[in-house]
């Protein structure tokens, strides 16, 4: 069946309106599929007629959603945003109730179920088959034939891709060739419901959560929508409750409905604005500007604590930043580092940024560490999630040893700019005690460095990293963490 666009709108508008799902041109095809499919099955006559059904029969219109999402899940998808709920936020909330309710969770587009049998799973391994006395789960979906699959708790290898043969084994047993059913211990711990989001108001049973999985569904929605999702999730989640989203999506709803925390390397929204020992992470006003810059270059017979304004800066016009950025990159291949702070101290405007992380940058060359890491501080005062920011604060903490640090920076780097491949490699490099996550951020960087192989990494900086040596390491490393992963799983 031919579908132009003028064909599309009225189904578009139909779908936005009732469940926000929106299409462009890059997911017009799979509107138009779901169409062809549905009116073969119904046997309409023609898109005018299916609309009508569509308008006047709620049933068809749960078949027709069904064909229009992507359920793609699986069994611990993200296992870091696990971790966090039973590192931190669970224990957390265990730690401030003396009985009484349970502690409630939602998994908001729960699709076929993986997502809160993950929950169960792993709230189980950490704190005993007893937990799911204290803790409930429910989960919601406007897929009927999601849900339909979720009860049935029987699973494909598709979905345990990610999930260990130990977990596997102890929480499914086989049905069939090539498909395993989840334990009852587990699956009558969740309740599921089907549910559209974007329902005004929630029904009673859809309230008083602590914690809400919101994860892989707001890619599908506009702006909005999205803020209109996240309002009706914040009116029924009690005060002091936390909200996980997928990494990728975490930015895209900083909206101001919630608060974005941190924990242990984690990000997370909060409803309140208790703080309870995490750091917010708060956005700078629009009308913020950055400090002033220095415009100072440190004298090589005094301490860096103590700069010295440089008087003879000439007065150098630059026809672009582009232009700037080369200046100063070819000045830093010559070793010329006092003659590249001096060019951007001559252009730096109070109201620019990046002079600021050029500044630091120099600095880090010239191995002063404090004040590299400072300039880039000043920075997140006006632009928290400045990639080149964290990157600079990253690699001046790794140089002076603060591993910590280092982590922290480099993974909200990770989270703000996913495709950044010395990220990657700098927190798989930082990863001494953890040889699957080592595996895995040089296999990831490996994978970014073929497709985008940039020595500045993506940013706004001249890192001028030697990307062959660095891809030759990533293969040399995750084929060394990959062998001892494998002599210590027979070790064991």
């Amino acid at each position: 069946m031919e579908t132009t666009a003028a064909d599309l709108a009225p189904f578009k508008s139909l779908v936005a309106q009732r469940c926000g799902l929106r299409f462009d041109r890059t997911t017009e095809p799979s509107l138009a599929s779901a169409l062809a499919k549905r009116m073969e099955v119904t046997r309409a006559a023609a898109l005018s007629a299916y609309y009508a059904r569509l308008l006047g029969d709620e049933s068809e219109f749960q078949e027709f959603v069904t064909h229009l999402t992507v359920n793609e899940t699986y069994f611990f998808r993200e296992p870091s945003q696990l971790a966090l709920l039973t590192d931190v936020l669970l224990p957390r909330l265990l730690a401030g109730r003396d009985g009484g309710e349970p502690i409630r969770i939602f998994s908001a587009g729960c699709s076929s179920g993986e997502e809160p049998y993950s929950i169960a799973m792993a709230v189980r391994e950490k704190f005993g088959a007893g937990i799911h006395g204290q803790v409930s789960i429910v989960a919601a979906d406007i897929d009927r034939c999601a849900l339909a699959r979720a009860r049935q708790a029987e699973y494909g290898e598709f979905s345990f891709r990610a999930l260990s043969p130990d977990l596997r084994a102890r929480y499914f047993s086989p049905r069939g060739a090539h498909r395993s059913v989840l334990d009852a211990a587990v699956r009558d711990v969740v309740e599921f419901r089907q549910f559209n989001l974007l329902t005004p108001h929630y029904p009673s049973g859809l309230s008083g959560f602590d914690i809400v999985f919101f994860r892989n569904v707001s890619i599908y929605f506009d702006a909005d929508t999205r803020r209109a999702v996240l309002q009706r999730l914040h009116a029924v989640m009690n005060d002091g409750a936390s909200l996980v989203l997928g990494a990728s999506e975490t930015l895209a709803n900083d909206l101001g409905v919630f608060e974005l925390r941190e924990a242990s390397g984690g990000f997370y929204f909060a409803k309140s604005a208790a703080a309870n020992g995490h750091m917010p992470l708060a956005r700078p006003s629009p009308e913020a500007k950055p400090p002033a810059p220095t415009r100072t270059v440190p004298s090589p017979r005094r301490s860096p604590a103590r700069p010295q304004p440089v008087a003879e800066a000439p007065a150098v016009t630059a026809p672009g930043w582009s232009a700037t950025m080369e200046a100063v990159r070819r000045l830093l291949r010559d070793k010329q580092h006092e003659q590249a702070l001096a060019l951007i101290g001559s252009l730096a405007p109070e109201d620019d940024i990046r002079p600021r992380l050029l500044e630091s940058h120099v600095r880090l060359q010239m191995r002063q560490f404090s004040e590299a890491a400072g300039l880039a501080r000043q920075v997140l005062l006006f632009n928290n999630w400045s990639a080149e920011a964290h990157m600079l604060i990253g690699l001046a903490c790794k140089w002076q040893g603060d591993v910590e640090n280092a982590v922290r920076a480099f993974r909200i780097l990770v989270y703000s700019k996913p495709d950044c491949w010395p990220a990657h490699y700098y927190l798989a490099a930082l990863c001494r005690d953890d040889e699957a996550s080592a595996r895995r951020g040089f296999a990831t960087a490996l994978r970014q460095i073929d497709a985008h192989p940039d020595p500045d990494g993506g940013l706004e900086l001249p890192l001028d990293l030697p990307v062959a040596d660095i891809r030759f390491l990533c293969e040399r490393r995750s084929a060394a963490a990959s062998s001892m992963t494998r002599v210590a799983s027979h070790g064991a």
